[in-house]
């Protein structure tokens, strides 16, 4: 009947039939996580992403197919008479591996060479290093830089650049769920103030650039955004620094020109620029010093000022902003913003070397009016110090400018005096400096403060206006 029903004998006499074992069919794999048509590329990163009608906040997230199905620990099958083993991190790593392939490029953008480099967490990028992601931005080859770092050029379909620290946005540092406003720490008001001295874990920052790389929001309180921008203005300095308009500094050194300008007769001239001024460590030194031994002697400081209102109070050492004209030789603040070495640029010179008692009465206007003496003169009234300004004047493409500098002075306790006294070399004992007050019985119309001591003062603020 065939072979199907032969029935050999055994070696123990008893005939078997010769069964054929069959297998039943293996369960077929679970289906791998979908591919994204490479038609429609989907970003690669979990990257928050601007919503279409809330454009401050962050609707919702992008995430790729990394998240894979469970499968359980572990799946064996029979398959071509072979037991074999499909764990839970291999189908991982095929489903990574096909996902990979099929939605980005292998190779930079940039370079087109070298294969490109992972972020943190194993997800491919678009350039092969940061080197080749500045020279694509910098050619212009690449997408707008990231809305954070402000450096890398982002990845397709997000706001943000690749690195890890800028895609993935902190989560509030109370609540720990919602994402936190830029720069700070928690997503609402409610939350920090909810937070047990919150007040010590602030990084506030301004509404400016930093004044040295441009790429970052300053810190609160400082004019750069980290600590290297702050050392290379130290090693620079004396330098200046151009203020953004935006930058409440701006404003209020602007505010104090405009306000402080009294002359009925002068139109206040617009402000072409205002420069930040940093002394070098040895003035600030020096300057520091005078007015902690002030501060010592006097103690000023939360003291209501003698003919106020009361409300205002001085700082250590009676700490004041004025004004104060000289003579210019080159065009610092218009077409250079580096100090020149022409010993006649006075206004160069007191950058790098601060006020000098030799050089007093040198001017020709100033040795006609030392009214208190031998000392360094300066004004609350901005129009006042215009009239020491025309040495200051210059042409600058069709156009006539002049500078003023903007000072801290350690005023000190002062003597008030109305009328002139010329042969002061000093102010009288146990006073720091003398002010001019405007008197109906006196010769002033406008105030004036005079220091004796070259560390009483330092430069602050250059600010350049067109004249009218």
């Amino acid at each position: 009947m065939g072979n199907c029903c032969s029935s050999p004998s055994g070696d123990n006499g008893i005939s078997k039939k010769n069964i054929i074992q069959h297998t039943p069919p293996s369960p077929p794999l679970p289906p791998l996580p979908p591919v994204p048509p490479v038609s429609q590329p989907q970003p690669l990163y979990n990257t928050p992403v601007l919503s279409d009608n809330r454009p401050d906040s962050f609707a919702y997230y992008y995430s790729p197919p990394s998240q894979p199905y469970n499968y359980g620990n572990n799946y064996s099958q029979q398959f071509s008479g072979k037991e074999i083993s499909v764990d839970q991190k291999s189908i991982n790593d095929i489903a990574g591996s096909i996902y990979t392939e099929t939605t980005t490029e292998s190779h930079c953008l940039n370079c087109t060479s070298n294969l490109v480099d992972k972020d943190l967490d194993g997800f491919p990028s678009e350039y092969c290093s940061d080197q080749c992601r500045k020279d694509a931005s910098l050619d212009g080859f690449a997408n707008p830089v990231c809305i954070l770092c402000k450096e890398f050029p982002h990845v397709a379909g997000s706001k943000f650049c690749g690195k890890k620290r800028c895609r993935n946005l902190p989560k509030c540092y109370f609540c720990k769920v919602k994402d936190v406003h830029k720069g700070s720490l928690w997503c609402s008001k409610t939350c920090r103030d909810k937070t047990p001295n919150w007040q010590n874990l602030t990084v506030e920052r301004t509404n400016y650039m930093c004044l040295v790389c441009g790429i970052e929001y300053a810190l609160k309180g400082r004019d750069f955004c980290r600590d290297e921008c702050e050392q290379w203005v130290k090693n620079n300095a004396p330098c200046i620094l151009k203020l953004p308009q935006n930058a409440d500094k701006y404003k209020d050194v602007h505010n104090q020109f405009v306000l402080a300008w009294k002359h009925p007769h002068k139109q206040v001239p617009p402000i072409h620029a205002i420069w930040k001024i940093y002394c070098s460590n040895l003035l600030n030194s020096q300057y520091n010093a005078y007015r902690t031994e002030v501060e010592k002697i006097q103690r000023l400081e939360g003291k209501p000022f003698p003919k106020g209102d009361g409300r205002r109070t001085m700082s250590a050492g009676n700490e004041q902003r004025r004004f104060h004209g000289t003579k210019m030789s080159c065009q610092i603040g218009l077409q250079r913003s580096k100090v020149c070495d022409d010993n006649q640029c006075s206004v160069c010179a007191i950058i790098k070397e601060g006020y000098k008692l030799k050089y007093v009465g040198t001017g020709t206007i100033s040795a006609a009016f030392q009214r208190f003496g031998s000392g360094i003169y300066f004004s609350g009234t901005s129009s006042k110090s215009d009239d020491y300004n025309e040495g200051s004047l210059v042409n600058y493409m069709g156009e006539n400018y002049k500078v003023m500098l903007l000072n801290k002075v350690v005023v000190g306790k002062g003597h008030a005096l109305t009328r002139d006294a010329m042969t002061l070399m000093s102010p009288p004992d146990g006073h720091d400096s003398v002010l001019g007050e405007p008197s109906a019985n006196g010769n002033l119309n406008y105030d004036e403060v005079v220091v004796y001591k070259e560390a009483a003062s330092i430069p602050q603020y250059l600010i350049v206006y067109k004249t009218v």
